[in-house]
């Protein structure tokens, strides 16, 4: 065996040796039992990566042809590719290299998950330079709204977060809109990410401060825009902007609730008929905020 060959591999020989399983076989299970590490810094996995000699196994799920150059990582509990490491430390350096990260799961020589500064990361081991992130919630397999900004997915996990949160959100996403139309702010709109606010604010009872903080860090605030915008015409089309705007994400909390509603039969626990409008600031699947309160759900006032 060549004195580089993983300390994986050398335990799926030994697991080969007394079990007569498969090479491969064995070197999966052995790589998907590791346990590595809880928790290191960035500063730590880059070094690794920079200074450990290549894998000398043979990748169990591809072609030896196709297989990317790896490193045998004690940090990841097993091999990775170079590339996909280093692009993943590079996108997060931001953060600093005194950053921890933590592996949240290991399928074998498949693909990974990782944790860090609040983001979380699927890596496949399978290929160079491959990395998806992930909503934030612990086991969520569904991409996020928008990566660092809306760090959750809309099929379970934003409709789950609270107003404050969602609010938030908003002026994040918002305030990134803004800066992406600078140079024709009238033109900015908050897209299919804020529509997904939207939706998660209605099933909370919170779209009126979602849909303010969405609007006003898109645009400005509206007290403020003949101050900023010395142009008349300019002025003119951006409160005209945010106007249609505010009409667009109404019509989309509208049809959020509607949908809700029949999702739950158009009744309330309590029985009554469903009926508010989402301004209301109650959860669109209860009939008041008393109601609401009654079951503990919060509502915002």
């Amino acid at each position: 065996m060549p004195r580089n060959q993983s300390t994986a591999a050398q335990r799926a020989r030994a697991k080969q040796r007394e079990t007569g399983a498969k090479y491969t076989t064995a070197l999966r299970e052995t790589i998907r039992t590791s346990t590595p590490r809880q928790a290191f810094s960035l500063r730590e996995l880059l070094v690794e990566c920079t200074t450990s000699p290549a894998w000398t196994g043979r990748h169990p799920e591809i072609d030896p042809e196709w297989a990317p150059r790896m490193f045998d990582s004690a940090l990841l509990g097993g091999p990775v590719p170079y590339t996909t490491v280093l692009r993943l430390t590079g996108g997060l350096a931001a953060k600093g290299l005194s950053a921890e990260m933590t592996v949240e799961s290991r399928q074998g020589c498949y693909s990974m998950v990782v944790a860090c500064g609040g983001r979380r990361f699927q890596l496949a081991l399978t290929q160079d330079d491959w990395i998806a992130e992930l909503c934030l919630v612990p086991g969520c397999e569904h991409r996020p709204v928008a990566a660092a900004l809306i760090p959750y997915c809309e099929h379970q996990h934003l409709v789950e977060r609270s107003g404050t949160e969602l609010a938030k959100m908003a002026w994040l996403w918002g305030d990134d809109r803004h800066q992406e139309f600078d140079g024709d702010p009238a033109a900015a709109h908050t897209g299919n990410q804020g529509d997904a606010l939207i939706v998660a604010a209605v099933a909370q009872g919170a779209f009126p401060q979602v849909a303010a903080k969405l609007v006003e860090s898109c645009y400005e605030n509206p007290d403020l825009i003949e101050e900023i915008y010395f142009d008349e015409a300019e002025a003119t089309a951006v409160r005209h902007a945010m106007d249609n705007e505010h009409l667009r994400l109404k019509e989309t909390a509208r049809k959020a609730a509607a949908r809700i509603r029949k999702l739950v039969g158009g009744l309330c626990v309590c029985g009554r008929p469903l009926h508010l409008s989402p301004e209301a600031s109650v959860p669109a699947r209860y009939c008041s905020a008393e109601c609401a309160s009654s079951v503990g759900q919060p509502t915002a006032g």
